[in-house]
């Protein structure tokens, strides 16, 4: 494409120009690229809560691993003890210290307690325990094991050990303890009965048994010395609560979830503010668009994990001390990236930034749970991984299991400082699966971490993680095209395998009609039926440039197969019965048939006719020329941003079509190449807040594909023209509402545009702002078109060189602003002045001469036209003159300049009505035409002269007699209550003008003849 770029002040020379072509997605990438990188830099506090939020979770997790280690302090398997202690078996314990008894309670019980033998040793224990003597009181015996069982069942908790002895005929004395062996927890002290109570009395038994048969060998008393002493093996940990392995998958997870909320609500809130849609419309590529956010988003984990390491470590977690840098680094930084994959597949759903946070606590709550489930074991353990193969894909499909998976093994090898840790080197070899100790100890590697209990490795993480980080990503891209967007935009589900998406270019569409263009052959659509309103009535010059636009486009096509070539290039836009209907749902789509049928009874609200489809465009025809400003105007709904969001590719035209510069909306691949050659100016401003206005230039240049050295001559000088210059490094989100609009209009001609869509662009500005801006419109009109839309009736009767009404979807009025006033205006304007006109020492006038003059001149305009003033000034008076006055007009000037210097008039204005009442006069003859539907009117009928009954369909200004086929002009006004009614009717083939009875017009036969002269000038310019 020619992309003309601005070489003198204020506007663009067509004679230069530079060869340009849209961005490709190697130019647009590193542009959207910074764009990301600016706005979260300038986004500083959402910046700053991803970086450091890390560094909170490191240290709630160093807090929950000192809690928990606290909780655990006599625990020696909880440690490393490779010199354990030797201790005395401390003596027979109090019962009433034992953590849970109950009261009365005895140290100890004894069976038999019918033998000598078996009391002696029992008084011995007593009497010899150390360091206190154990009270008589304190020890219970019975007589046999089945008496003392049946005492505990109803006495339960009352002692910590029972000793059993057995007397054998040999003379050996043979014993066995009874004892709870539950470990006993409460407020953060743990008991263990086996040294609690069952070793203590194990020693005293054994010492007072050894001490009678000391005595019985005839040994001296005081030659007895017995001590035992305990200790444990040495050993490593032995078993650990792996807090910081099974709880630093959830807290990465966690740390993780401010990231991906924030990635989240970002690319949603881009969708919801337009700010994609207008990157699109520009000519942004989607490859472009995804790429940047993965690219930034990738270097972003990478930074990310890079802290997250560095904060574990300054915590001195041997998770991140003792195992493989590369490992854990891998392990997060994949787990990050397929986090960035999911969030943009989960974007595609959501239409507002807002349900970005709900999103992610549902995502944050769900994972937490499933990593719980996994620090337990499931799914990745032999014994469950092969129980239900679905459930284990369905938990492998989910990163955060991955994540945690990988980090309870690397957590299992770094239990403490005396642990091996895991290398590289055996991501996959450590993770075996063997049950039998013997294979086990032949397996076993000195020096190595290795887990016997493993069928789901670390690298089987990573592979797992990457694929999903691809997997997602390419569903996230499928996703954004075949879901609706917020307009119900969407392609085909089968789009990837169609040859128009690879190429841009694809074959004749059935249905369609070739056209030969100066770009080549082209496909358009043609329109589609849709139900014709009662009330719907075509304006004769709005019929005739849509039959104009037919024979344009039959001469396009040709007869039969063959294509006529169109030597007139003029236009810049052609639209063909451009029609937009929003379907209605499957379920009104049900309503409707169902109210077809007998159920209407039962559901008589059901499909409502307000509730089918809803026809935005009914069928436009028209051409917009190159050089000329096209104004579209007509009330809120009644088409008009429909109209542009169909010729911008904002949204797909259902039926027919439209050639822009020779390329069609609707042919594969050719909105692209329109976009390439357009430039629009949205009717909400699409700005991000943190870049400034100059960035935003840049951005979008580099989109369009604008070279480097041109774009920062363009960018400025657009800038100056739009008096932005020093605001040119300021913040939009700084900007006022005017400013804002002005810097959307530069970057509708950045690029210099040949089509350009304006909607609404003046909103919101300053008379001068907004009178500096037309001129900047005026100036950019030679060598493009430009489309405005506006409410600003002033706005379109200056800028305009082609005004369309538009009401109720369809095309009401069509022509010049001129054409539309002689038309639809109600007459001409008169401003009369009398106040004259004073010379330096000139004697002013008296009030009362003034004042006698105006009344003479009120009088002679009450005479001459039957007119009065509406309204008045201290300047000027001014008179409206019916259009049925019209061609009393001429005489009755001449008689006001022959009587000028009688009257004291010294000034004469005269002008046609303003667009805004011929705009006026439109809306309420559609509101009317509306609300007759609504009541079942759809004709008025007259009564003429002869008897007949002439039936006029309401709002027509012509009806032909059924009778005599005589044709009528009808002439309509408004009651007081705004109903339309005829105030007359004229024969066109002669006769005289007929009024109404009750009507109040005047002088019939000058009203006949101003109304047949008048006619037959509008047609022949028309013709013209």
């Amino acid at each position: 494409m020619l992309h003309r770029f601005q070489q003198e002040a204020l506007h663009l020379q067509p004679g230069t120009s530079i060869v340009c072509h849209l961005g490709p997605s190697s130019d647009q990438f590193p542009a959207l690229f910074v764009k990301n990188g600016l706005v979260s830099l300038r986004n500083y506090r959402a910046t700053l809560l991803r970086l450091f939020s890390p560094l909170f979770f490191m240290f709630l997790l160093w807090l929950v691993n000192i809690a928990v280690k606290a909780d655990n302090p006599n625990e020696p398997v909880f440690s490393n003890n490779p010199y354990p202690d030797v201790d005395v078996v401390a003596p027979i314990p109090e019962c009433s210290t034992d953590t849970f008894v109950r009261l009365p309670c005895w140290d100890f019980f004894y069976t038999p307690n019918n033998s000598s033998t078996v009391q002696g040793i029992v008084d011995s224990i007593r009497a010899n325990n150390p360091g206190r003597p154990i009270s008589p009181d304190a020890v219970q015996g019975f007589a046999d094991i089945d008496s003392v069982n049946a005492w505990l069942l109803d006495n339960p908790e009352r002692t910590t050990a029972i000793v059993h002895f057995q007397e054998q005929s040999s003379g050996a004395l043979d014993f066995s303890l009874q004892t709870n062996t539950t470990l006993k927890f409460f407020k953060g002290n743990f008991q263990d009965p086996v040294f609690f109570s069952m070793v203590p009395l194990q020693a005293a038994v054994e010492r007072e048994v050894a001490r009678y048969y000391w005595a019985q060998v005839g040994r001296p008393a005081d030659a007895f010395n017995w001590t035992m002493s305990l200790s444990i093996f040495a050993h490593p940990t032995t078993t650990e609560l792996n807090v910081v392995g099974s709880a630093m998958g959830p807290f990465v997870f966690a740390t993780n979830m401010f990231t991906f909320v924030l990635l989240l609500a970002a690319i949603v809130t881009e969708k919801e503010l337009g700010l994609r849609q207008a990157l699109r419309t520009m000519g942004m590529m989607d490859s472009a668009f995804w790429l940047s956010w993965l690219v930034f988003e990738v270097l972003a984990a990478v930074v990310f994990t890079l802290v997250l390491i560095g904060f574990g470590a300054a915590f001195q977690f041997q998770f991140f001390l003792i195992n493989s840098f590369g490992l854990v680094f891998v392990l997060f930084f994949l787990f990050q990236i397929a986090m960035v994959s999911v969030s943009f597949m989960l974007s595609t759903f959501l239409q507002k930034g807002s349900s970005a946070v709900s999103l992610g606590f549902v995502i944050f709550i769900l994972g937490w749970i499933i990593q719980s489930v996994v620090a337990f074991g499931y799914p990745f353990t032999p014994d469950y991984i092969g129980r239900v193969p679905v459930l284990t894909v369905i938990f492998a499909l989910m990163p955060w299991t991955m994540l945690a998976k990988g980090s309870i093994d690397l957590g299992k090898a770094s239990l403490d400082d005396s642990s091996d840790g895991l290398r590289w080197s055996q991501r996959t070899s450590y993770c075996k699966d063997i049950s039998d100790p013997t294979q086990q100890d032949a397996a076993y590697v000195q020096g190595a971490y290795q887990d016997f209990d493993c069928v789901f490795p670390l690298n089987t993480c990573y592979w797992v993680l990457l694929l999903e980080f691809i997997l997602y990503f390419f569903i996230a891209v499928y996703l954004d095209n075949v879901l609706p967007d917020k307009n119900g935009v969407r392609r085909k589900v089968w789009y990837p395998f169609t040859r128009a998406y690879w190429t841009g270019y694809g074959g004749r569409l059935r249905g369609r009609n070739s056209v030969q263009t100066a770009r080549g052959v082209r496909h358009i659509k043609p329109p589609i039926p849709r139900p014709v309103e009662a009330e719907e009535t075509v304006d004769e010059d709005v019929a005739a440039e849509e039959q104009r636009m037919k024979d344009l486009l039959e001469h396009r096509t040709g007869s039969g197969d063959s294509l006529a070539l169109q030597a007139d290039d003029s236009n810049a836009v052609e639209v063909y019965g451009l029609q937009r209907v929003f379907r209605a749902g499957r379920f009104t789509r049900l309503a409707n048939k169902l109210r077809a049928g007998k159920l209407v009874r039962y559901f008589p609200d059901w499909g409502n006719k307000r509730h089918g489809d809803f026809w935005a465009v009914k069928g436009s025809w028209f051409a917009i020329e190159k050089g000329r400003l096209f104004c579209l105007l007509g009330p809120n709904g009644a088409g008009k941003t429909t109209t542009i969001n169909c010729l911008t590719g904002v949204l797909p035209p259902s039926g027919g079509d439209a050639l822009v510069y020779g390329e069609s909306l609707s042919t594969q691949g050719g909105l692209d190449r329109i976009r390439a050659m357009m430039g629009v100016c949205p009717q909400f401003d699409v700005l991000w807040g943190e870049l400034s206005g100059a960035e935003h230039l840049h951005l979008y240049g580099r989109i369009k594909g604008i070279p480097r050295k041109d774009l920062k001559f363009q960018a400025g000088d657009l800038l100056d023209q739009v008096k932005l210059t020093g605001a040119a490094k300021v913040r939009t989100a700084a900007y006022s509402g005017g400013m804002r609009r002005r810097l959307s209009v530069a970057i509708a001609l950045l690029g210099d545009p040949l089509i350009v869509y304006l909607d609404e662009p003046t909103t919101g500005m300053d008379p001068i702002s907004r009178r500096h801006v037309w001129d900047i419109i005026e100036r950019a009109k030679p060598g493009r078109a430009i489309v405005l839309t506006t409410h600003s009736m002033e706005e379109a009767d200056i800028l305009g060189d082609n005004v369309a009404i538009m009401a109720r979807g369809r095309v009401c009025a069509f022509g010049s602003t001129l054409r539309l006033k002689q038309r639809f205006g109600s007459g001409y304007q008169l401003s009369v002045s009398v106040l004259p006109a004073t010379a330096a020492g000139q004697v002013q006038e008296s009030a009362e001469v003034l004042a006698q003059r105006a009344r003479d001149v009120k009088a002679f305009f009450k005479a001459e036209l039957d007119v009065v003033a509406v309204d008045e000034t201290r300047a000027y008076m001014l008179f409206l003159v019916p259009k049925d006055r019209e061609a009393r007009l001429r005489l009755f000037l001449q008689r006001l300049e022959a009587c000028r210097r009688q009257l004291g008039v010294t000034d004469v204005q005269i002008s046609l009505t303003s667009l805004e009442e011929v705009f006026l006069n439109i809306a309420r003859k559609v509101a009317e035409l509306e609300a007759a539907a609504a009541e079942g009117r759809s004709s008025v009928q007259v009564q003429l002269d002869d008897g007949q009954a002439l039936e006029v369909p309401l709002g027509d200004e012509y009806a032909t007699c059924p009778t005599t086929g005589m044709r009528y002009h009808i002439k309509w006004g408004q009651d007081e209550a705004g109903n339309l009614q005829v105030l007359r009717w004229t024969p066109l083939n002669g006769g005289e003008d007929l009024v109404l009875p009750g009507g109040s017009e005047d002088d019939s036969g000058h009203a006949a003849q101003a109304a047949r002269t008048h006619d037959a000038a509008l047609e022949m310019a028309r013709r013209k």
